[in-house]
């Protein structure tokens, strides 16, 4: 999880919610159950709170509850293996032209995999 100034550092200007009642409803639905939520809190709602819209909140449709996707959102049931991401071994016996390490990504990806209409 990133840190308070981090975020802060890269939202982009303007609330996240119209008012406090949809702030509420989204926060409830996601960051109640989330893990990087629990003990000191997420420092990405702190920034909401403060009028900003947190980059990590990648915008799907502005007119539903499901307006969001954090991508650093982890449910509690989502287990100790999806909480950081662990590259793929290399085969027993396959040699390697170059170190893996420093091409492995700190972070999974966000992907939306929503079908999307295409019109001819």
């Amino acid at each position: 999880m990133i840190s308070f100034e981090q975020a802060d550092a890269t939202a982009r200007e303007g609330s996240p919610f119209s008012n406090s009642t949809d702030g509420d409803a989204w926060t409830g639905a996601y960051c109640g159950r989330c893990v990087n939520d629990k003990g000191d809190g997420c420092p990405l709602i702190l920034v909401a709170l403060l009028g900003k819209t947190p980059a990590e909140w990648i915008e799907k449709d502005p007119l539903s509850l499901d307006r969001y996707t954090c991508i650093h959102f982890r449910d509690e049931d989502d287990g100790p293996a999806l909480c950081e991401p662990t590259p793929i071994p290399t085969p027993d016996g396959q040699e390697e032209l170059f170190d893996r390490e420093p091409f492995t990504r700190p972070a999974r990806m966000f992907a939306d995999t929503k079908p999307v209409e295409v019109h001819q």
